[in-house]
């Protein structure tokens, strides 16, 4: 995926920039061949048919080059549109690069099989910054973008290097525990806090914040289906009690 996110920032002459380079080499190297050739005979022979016939080559250098610049611009134009529809229609989320949805869907498509052949279910957790839209519109733009990666630096820092999370859209992730109990989901949801605190510059705010649960039955075929289990699960209550933990909603 890295590759493709490097073509995407790349210029289509910096794609394959090389040959294209050596063409254009070559063009101007003949180009100046036959004009100079044009203009030893119109000097050596001077004459109006000569003197024509070096202004016509003249112009149909310009003419053709003109036309090459013209055809790099919209070329240029072209793929950067079609970058930006890619971006958001392949793998890779803008929100530090993590894997988008299309991509979770990819890897439970990858999951699922290997679930069913070891009999070991994976879990996945949804989690979701709670009125993100709403906040946004309180605090501005930059708050809520810290508020984001607040919350990217905290799955990683929680999250083992064997499981998966990605950037469903806006405020809502979603992590793959594989291989993964229930008891295990609990112990990883103790270390997911209620709010996450983000200061606006002055003082700290705390979002709240959400999660659902859901285990692979082992039955489901299609990854959409899977997915949508957990994004329409009900989301979990979050106790106070000696220790701060998450419980399902009654």
């Amino acid at each position: 995926m890295e590759r493709e996110t490097d073509l995407l920032d790349q210029e289509p002459e910096q794609v394959g920039g090389g040959k294209r380079r050596l063409v254009r080499v070559l063009s101007f190297i003949l180009w100046g061949a036959v004009i100079a050739i044009q203009v030893a005979g119109a000097i050596r022979n001077p004459s109006l048919g000569n003197y024509i016939t070096v202004g016509m080559f003249l112009l149909l250098f310009v003419a053709v080059n003109l036309q090459m610049l013209v055809v790099q611009w919209a070329s240029r134009r072209h793929w950067r549109s079609l970058a930006v529809k890619l971006r958001g229609s392949s793998y890779i989320s803008d929100l530090h690069s993590l894997p988008n949805r299309n991509y979770l869907l990819a890897e439970l498509r990858r999951e699922m099989p290997r679930a069913r052949a070891a009999a070991r279910p994976f879990m996945l957790i949804m989690i979701s910054l709670d009125s993100l839209a709403e906040i946004r519109g309180r605090r501005g733009n930059d708050f809520s973008e810290r508020a984001l990666h607040s919350m990217v630096d905290l799955l990683r820092r929680i999250t083992r290097t064997s499981d998966f999370i990605a950037h469903l859209e806006d405020g809502r992730f979603c992590v793959v525990l594989n291989e993964c109990s229930q008891d295990d989901v609990w112990k990883y949801l103790r270390r997911v806090p209620g709010t996450i605190a983000v200061s606006d510059g002055h003082r700290m705010f705390e979002v709240p914040v959400s999660a659902r649960i859901h285990e692979y039955d082992m039955e489901s075929l299609y990854a959409t289906d899977v997915l949508r289990e957990v994004e329409d699960a009900q989301p979990l209550r979050r106790k106070e009690q000696q220790e701060r933990h998450w419980t399902e909603a009654a």
